[in-house]
């Protein structure tokens, strides 16, 4: 028998989890949606498709600076949480991979760390072309880095202890849109335009190593399916681990501080 597919864990862990994402890692990817905007140029007259968008902090930044904003996730629950949040935006479920929108329909198109989480990105690639008005449609995404704190600290513990033989569903390249070569690529094979990058140096703070833990628990979903996955024993050894190696990051100050950075990738369509 099979597992569940890529697409339908991260569903089931996203449905999940709505209702405390803005309070974990939605604290960090705040910093990123300013910058999202403004590559997009959103204000009065500019129409814009905001896909992954989550509990909507993003399609509320654009509807504040005048932007005539959809925001679609595929996640039921997370659209629920979004109209709670933010009433009189036009949220929907919706498929990244099938994006129901007419061609050519859109000013612009976010994706805040979304990519990541797409089972077929090149599907998700070529229908944000289509829907994007050509010569002026804009394209811009953020992804995590490679070199960030958080993954090294959950990757040390993870490598350490875990069982990697444990069966999970085939999941694409984590950081594949967080390096530009091969963001680049993938645009360029897309249809896009040459893109521009600018790295953002996000981070995370909290009071206790128990924070950082809840963080990846309650704000994240492929790493979890892993922890998950392994025995009663060596996920507490993981999650040891986790707790006993957050305290390299405490500051003078008392609080923990752990470096988040992402790639912030921008393309027109020609």
């Amino acid at each position: 028998m099979t597992g569940p597919s890529f697409r339908d864990a991260e569903l089931d862990g996203w449905d999940r989890k709505a209702g405390y994402w803005d309070d974990s890692l939605g604290l960090v990817t705040l910093g990123a949606i300013d910058p999202l905007v403004e590559a997009v140029e959103a204000g009065p007259g500019i129409r814009v498709l905001d896909i992954a968008c989550g509990t909507g902090a993003l399609a509320a930044a654009a509807a504040r600076r005048g932007a005539e904003i959809i925001g679609m996730d595929f996640a039921p629950t997370m659209i629920a949480e979004a109209i709670r949040r933010h009433p009189g935006i036009d949220f929907r479920v919706g498929d990244a991979e099938a994006i129901p929108l007419a061609d050519a329909s859109v000013d612009a198109v976010t994706c805040s760390f979304g990519m990541l989480h797409m089972a077929r990105p090149e599907r998700v690639l070529a229908e944000v072309a289509r829907v994007l008005r050509p010569a002026t449609g804009r394209f811009a995404l953020t992804s995590w880095t490679s070199d960030g704190e958080f993954f090294a600290l959950v990757g040390q513990a993870v490598q350490a202890h875990a069982d990697m033989g444990v069966p999970l569903p085939v999941a694409p390249p984590m950081f594949r849109f967080g390096d530009e070569g091969e963001c680049r690529s993938a645009l360029l094979a897309a249809g896009f335009a040459e893109p521009a990058f600018k790295k953002l140096p996000l981070v995370w703070t909290g009071d206790t190593p128990q924070a950082v833990l809840d963080t990846l628990h309650r704000g994240t979903v492929r790493t979890p399916m892993l922890i998950e996955a392994q025995t009663p024993a060596i996920r507490q050894a993981i999650e040891q681990a986790i707790l006993h190696g957050s305290e390299r990051y405490r500051q003078r100050a008392g609080n923990i501080l752990i470096k988040w950075p992402a790639l912030l990738t921008t393309a027109r369509r020609p």
